[in-house]
């Protein structure tokens, strides 16, 4: 945050209304895989979004294990971005270990926390 003569002036990658601002400049990610991996942790692999069918992605995948339970909103959220294939923004600010995901058709978000480094 900084402040702005009378005010505070957010920041990209600070609010939500900042993630919403920067959409167009956030990697496109898909949801490949969702998995429980112990209590309270799931595994989230998220794969580079390609411009054109036939182009591979030399980008890698992006590996988390998360905070989440399986009954929590945000399980069932992943698993239906997984089924239909939604396009993902992805917003990680630095130094943090927030991970905030918003679906670029209809921009339900999601925060996650990651339980790994």
């Amino acid at each position: 945050m900084r402040r702005h003569r009378r005010g505070i002036v957010a920041e990209r990658g600070i609010s939500v209304g900042a993630d919403l601002a920067s959409l167009a400049d956030k990697p496109r990610m898909r949801v490949r895989f969702v998995s429980r991996v112990g209590p309270d942790r799931v595994r989230l692999v998220l794969t580079p979004e390609t411009v054109h069918p036939d182009e591979l992605s030399t980008a890698p995948d992006l590996d988390l294990v998360v905070v989440l339970s399986e009954q929590e909103f945000g399980f069932d959220l992943l698993q239906e971005w997984k089924r239909s294939d939604s396009s993902i923004a992805i917003v990680i600010p630095p130094d943090s270990r927030i991970v905030r995901l918003r679906s670029i058709d209809d921009l339900q978000p999601l925060t996650l926390r990651r339980a790994d480094g």
